[in-house]
């Protein structure tokens, strides 16, 4: 797997955050992957079982991340899920499936570019 097959990630902009160094990229995807295995692994499960202030900092934490390595469809989600906070709301169901979709789909690509 190359760069260009990326579906879920917008290449074009995650090399302009790298300065147009791919080597670089790739080295941040790698650590976007090791985030997505261990700080935000059980994310959308626990923004199912409770919000607080602690879970709203780390989809913002997420969305930032997605954003910085051109994680598009992440990156949108966990941007309605902070609108959703901010608003005083508790994300729904769909946005939360979506989150997890999307993190999924992120990852196996990842892992199949990286490995």
């Amino acid at each position: 797997m190359t760069l260009d097959t990326l579906q879920e990630f917008d290449t074009r902009a995650g090399l302009a955050f790298a300065d147009g160094d791919e080597e670089l990229y790739r080295e941040v995807l790698a650590m976007f992957l090791e985030q997505l295995n261990d700080e935000f692994a059980q994310l959308p499960e626990q923004l199912r079982q409770s919000s607080n202030e602690l879970l709203a900092r780390q989809v913002h934490t997420l969305k930032g991340s997605a954003g910085s390595v051109g994680a598009t469809r992440i990156e949108a989600v966990a941007r309605e899920i902070t609108q959703a906070f901010k608003a005083g709301n508790v994300p729904d169901d769909s946005l939360l499936d979506a989150l997890q979709t999307s993190m999924k789909a992120a990852h196996k690509e990842l892992a199949a570019l990286l490995n």
